[in-house]
């Protein structure tokens, strides 16, 4: 389902804010202001975006991202794949109160992480004893039964990578692809003909999903921010 308005911070639906929504400087005090300090999540982004721990497209993209799954696949505890920053694993240790724990992992920790790590445990202090970072290769996460796995624009097979970490946890997934033509499986070649790569590619991701006895839905966040912006969810029924 194609969803191009922004529902996290609806004030870059403007026209004139929506074109600085892919831009990947760390514009400062310069565009904390369009971040009012009267809800919390919007005090979470200014002080981000002031401090410059992070540029706006990939603070929209997480925000928005998370808008759109956290209800589908909130679980105890989740899991950040190739997360980079741990800005989406950060975001739902700090937004979700039946999230316990956040693991975050990519195998190596960015200095970004530490100061935005910071700067959300100080308006946010109970994060800080719900995330852990673990510096090491997907492959070799050994995630707890249940958990649910994140991935945000993981290129090419690392979202397959993704899907096949979700089936020995067992857990609910949320994915954004990015970087289809190194996907690790491209998909039959009559959808690749008939529907073009992205789509073909992720209509075989959804039938694997369905098999691990997901339901799975399709998403998007706007494409003012990422032209990459499908998102795939797949979550077990409770029925």
């Amino acid at each position: 389902m194609s969803d191009d308005r922004f529902r996290a911070f609806p004030q870059f639906d403007q026209p004139e804010l929506s074109k600085h929504a892919r831009s990947r400087q760390r514009f400062g005090d310069l565009l904390g202001s369009l971040f009012p300090a009267s809800h919390f999540k919007e005090r979470v982004a200014k002080a981000l975006v002031e401090q410059r721990a992070v540029n706006l497209k990939e603070l929209l993209e997480s925000f928005e991202f998370h808008h759109r799954v956290r209800r589908r696949v909130r679980a105890p505890i989740v899991a950040d794949l190739f997360c980079g920053h741990g800005l989406t694993g950060l975001i739902f240790a700090m937004a979700e109160k039946s999230v316990e724990r956040v693991i975050l992992v990519d195998k190596r920790r960015p200095p970004s992480f530490t100061k935005m790590h910071d700067i959300i445990c100080e308006l946010a202090p109970w994060v800080r004893d719900k995330v852990e970072y673990r510096e090491q290769l997907v492959e070799a996460a050994n995630l707890p039964a249940g958990t649910t796995v994140l991935a945000v624009h993981a290129c090419g097979p690392r979202t397959d990578l993704a899907i096949e970490t979700a089936a020995k946890c067992k857990g609910a997934l949320a994915l954004m692809p990015c970087c289809y033509r190194s996907a690790a499986r491209p998909g039959p070649r009559v959808l690749l003909e008939a529907l073009g790569t992205e789509r073909a590619i992720d209509v075989d991701r959804t039938y694997r999903i369905e098999r691990l006895g997901l339901q799975v839905d399709w998403a998007s966040i706007p494409a003012a921010v990422t032209p990459m912006n499908r998102v795939l969810i797949g979550w077990r029924s409770q029925s």
